[in-house]
């Protein structure tokens, strides 16, 4: 029989077309794992730990798919991490490279250091792809809000018509949404630190090493250039102390994925109800073959929206686990470190899936202004009951005014007539002037005024706007050293 024991995504439709299995998959791991090994030995040698040629062994390392990754999986089991099968097969490859290359190899650290630092690379790369694709995401609701700003569609609060709206504003609070959360990641993708402690988190077996070979500088030195050219080599941050049992790094990290993928469950669920037969006020472009059914032919489900939403479902639990995992003991703790590992990848993989499905699904969207117009008509004029309401009460007061436009919204829903017909009989009975019978009448227009929409809409999109500027510019700059760094490498 052939062997199809691997995960194909059978279960997670959502994740073809991502990067989520190219970011966190066990190769991606792995390759990780050996970033954090080779990064230590290399700031070794900064530091002048260890001989310059090793850095030629670790260049030759560098590539993970070099190692057996079945078998170390395997062996993980036995020690029960796959960071201490993992050192073996590294230590085996480095002194087929040069004899004597393993003794600076996991030199100092713990089985944690590494895999801290394996996730901490890992959720880099994940926090780099989520802001790329949100801001894919938040450039599309941008120009939805700017185009449909106009758009005249019903709000609505407990699943029930409230009062008009614009569908403009709808996608700007979409977006702003989509900013909060950037703003979130920028600053976590900055902080994350690398994990460098030894067995009990207080470096004792690289003080001592540093002691006996650089007897020329305080330990302490030494030991900063260390941790300093480590964070560099990796691309992450410096901690003040090892963090083997302070997990807040776990935790925040696990808040603002949870809350990313949130942040597109909100979108997708609102596009599932507004893609409803009966409402149809957008719907979800579908190639040949899409949206379809097992049963019913005529089937057009909005797939992208109903998978998003299942996604964000999901987090809540998982985010639940790795804030579980705060409550570690002693200086390493048994079970709640472990108990990280795949609620931390499970939860990034769905934040891939759900955000970047989410910028697709924000480009496919069709919007139908005309639905959006003849759905405001059903209630014949009660979605203008609060606006008038209001007006009303500048003359008769706030209590009155709410009684009678309470009595006579009932009357418009038992006599099936129009609120704006109801009411202005009810006004000529309790006596009002012509002018504010008129203004009333007036208040029955689609095209007034909506709050302060068009603000709002405004400060959100130039906020968006400007990070977008802020964001290319950076990239050209980055563009920029890279290519100048090519030159003098050359």
């Amino acid at each position: 029989m052939p062997n199809h024991s691997f995960d194909a995504g059978l279960l997670n439709p959502l994740s073809h077309g991502t990067r989520e299995s190219e970011l966190t998959s066990d190769q991606a791991w792995l390759q990780a794992m050996v970033d954090a090994e080779l990064a230590l030995s290399r700031a070794l040698v900064d530091a002048g730990l260890a001989p310059e040629w090793m850095l030629t062994v670790c260049d030759q390392l560098a590539d993970a798919s070099q190692f057996d990754l079945g078998a170390i999986a395997l062996e993980a089991r036995g020690g029960g991490n796959p960071v201490i099968p993992f050192v073996k097969h590294l230590g085996r490859a480095a002194e087929s490279v040069r004899a004597g290359a393993s003794d600076h190899i996991h030199v100092g650290a713990t089985s944690q250091d590494i895999l801290d630092t394996a996730a901490m690379i890992v959720a880099r790369r994940v926090t780099r792809e989520l802001i790329d694709q949100l801001d894919a995401l938040g450039g599309i609701l941008a120009d939805l809000a700017e185009q449909h700003r106009g758009t005249v569609m019903s709000g609505r609060t407990l699943g029930q018509q409230a009062s008009p709206t614009s569908f403009g504003f709808v996608a700007a609070g979409w977006l702003d949404a989509v900013l909060l959360i950037l703003t979130r990641l920028d600053g976590i993708a900055e902080t994350l630190p690398v994990q460098l402690g030894g067995a009990v988190g207080n470096l004792a077996v690289l003080t001592e090493i540093a002691r006996a070979r650089r007897s020329d500088a305080p330990a302490a030195d030494v030991l900063d250039t260390i941790l300093e050219r480590f964070a560099h080599h990796v691309g992450l941050a410096v901690p003040r102390l090892s963090w083997h049992t302070n997990r807040v790094v776990i935790s925040e990290l696990a808040s603002v994925l949870a809350a990313a993928t949130g942040v597109a469950g909100t979108f997708a669920l609102d596009v599932s109800v507004l893609s409803r037969t009966e409402i149809a006020e957008v719907s979800e472009r579908l190639a040949p073959g899409q949206g379809g059914s097992s049963a019913m032919p005529h089937k057009r489900n909005p797939v992208s929206a109903v998978l998003i939403t299942a996604a964000a479902l999901q987090t809540p639990g998982l985010a639940s686990t790795l804030y579980g995992s705060m409550l570690a003991e002693d200086q390493r703790p048994s079970g709640a470190w472990h108990a990280e590992w795949q609620s931390l990848r499970v939860l990034e993989r769905l934040t891939i899936s759900a955000v970047t499905g989410a910028a697709s699904l924000a480009a496919r969207l069709d919007v139908d202004p005309d639905r959006m117009r003849a759905n405001l008509d059903l209630t014949d004029g009660l979605v203008f009951s609060e606006r008038v309401t209001t007006i009303l009460a500048e003359t008769v007061g706030k209590t009155t005014a709410f009684a009678l436009v309470e009595r006579a919204a009932q009357e418009a829903f038992v006599t099936n007539r129009p609120l704006q017909v109801v009411l202005a009989s009810m006004l000529i009975a309790e006596g009002c002037s012509d002018a504010l019978r008129a203004e009333v009448w007036a208040a029955f227009n689609y095209e007034g005024e909506s709050g302060q929409s068009a603000a709002g809409i405004d400060r959100v999109v130039q906020s968006f706007r400007r990070r977008a500027a802020v964001s290319d510019r950076g990239a050209i700059v980055e563009e920029r050293t890279q290519s100048n760094n090519d030159v003098r490498i050359s």
